[in-house]
């Protein structure tokens, strides 16, 4: 995808778009940068997260090599063979029942504007999620599906029952990578096992593919749902293991520790309810493990013989900031990538 697309793409959903020497960032909640895409490892520049903190960015997270970061993983399928064969037992009896009941197969995003958003909502009540963003507010899900049909890189495909469309996913691909997006099916219609039909149609035309390498369902997240990861490994992927950090400015600090991340997230709750259920869960999953990297630094320095920021093996650490190493986490959103 051409990085004018994945500009058009993040501003569409909300995200602002800042480039540095070492990474394109996409500003999924406001103050917050995140790398993008997702799977390239990013090694910054000294000084690169410091310039950011003083535009006023409050954290970091971005992906980086195995051995560089706090240990996670992303969940891929690399079967250039994919096929039914692939899956778990299961699986495997779930995509076939949704093969049969269902019709999948490449839609519009014209109907994709028409029809998805009801989808969407009915999703994000089933899950008990605030609907607000550009996924259930009309006038930013018509401008959403707009850009998106201007996109050559993305892919929409639906599964429809006597011609009603009823479930639908997004392939999004970037680089020799396919990403799932925004899997979403009618509750009152799982029992013909939508999402497992559209996850499978989705990947097997991915893998066929000579330029696509790699299909993605998402990062190691910080909540913890064991059903969406039993959900991805049965439909045939893996956990690749990568490195991921956190660095955190030290201004901001105090309102993920202690009782400032409590005033923090009751200050946040009434405003955006979502948002304040990221953050607590964000917070409560890194708060253990805050490493004071400037008490650090010379350790770092002494260890790797270098003055590169990332020379460290154990315990990698930024001069600009505070790294908030991760706890062990499981994936979040529906049996699917919610992107």
């Amino acid at each position: 995808m051409d990085p004018k697309h994945v500009y058009a793409l993040a501003a569409a959903q909300g995200m602002s778009i800042i480039e540095t020497e070492s990474c394109t960032w996409v500003q999924k909640r406001r103050f917050f940068l995140e790398s993008a895409p997702g799977h390239r490892r990013v090694r910054l520049r000294p000084g690169e997260a410091g310039k950011l903190f003083l535009r006023g960015v409050m954290a970091l997270r971005y992906t980086c090599d195995e051995n560089e970061g706090a240990p996670s993983f992303e969940y891929v399928c690399t079967d250039r063979n994919f096929g039914l064969e692939s899956l778990a037992s299961d699986a495997r009896r779930r995509v076939r029942r949704g093969l049969e009941a269902c019709d999948v197969r490449r839609i519009d995003c014209d109907l994709l504007r028409r029809e998805g958003r009801a989808i969407n909502c009915d999703v994000f009540e089933r899950q008990g999620r605030a609907k607000w963003g550009f996924l259930t507010e009309q006038s930013a899900w018509d401008h959403y599906t707009k850009v998106c049909s201007t996109l050559p890189n993305m892919e929409a495909y639906g599964a429809f029952v006597q011609g009603r469309l009823i479930a639908y996913s997004l392939g999004v691909f970037v680089e020799d990578y396919c990403y799932l997006f925004h899997t979403h099916a009618f509750s009152d219609f799982l029992r013909y096992s939508p999402i497992n039909a559209l996850t499978f149609t989705v990947m097997k035309s991915a893998l066929c593919r000579p330029t696509v390498s790699c299909v993605s369902q998402g990062f190691e997240s910080f909540r913890s749902l064991p059903d969406v990861e039993r959900f991805k490994l049965s439909m045939g992927f893996f956990k690749r293991p990568i490195g991921r950090r956190v660095l955190i400015n030290p201004i901001a600090l105090p309102a993920f520790l202690g009782p400032g991340a409590w005033l923090t997230h009751e200050f946040v709750k009434k405003f955006k309810p979502g948002l304040a259920d990221d953050f607590s869960a964000f917070v409560q999953s890194i708060q253990s493990r805050v490493v004071n990297t400037r008490s650090q630094q010379s350790q770092h320095h002494a260890h790797s013989g270098s003055q590169n920021e990332f020379g460290a093996t154990r315990s990698p650490v930024s001069p600009e900031g505070r790294e908030l190493r991760s706890a062990r986490k499981l994936p979040s959103g529906d049996p699917v990538n919610d992107g």
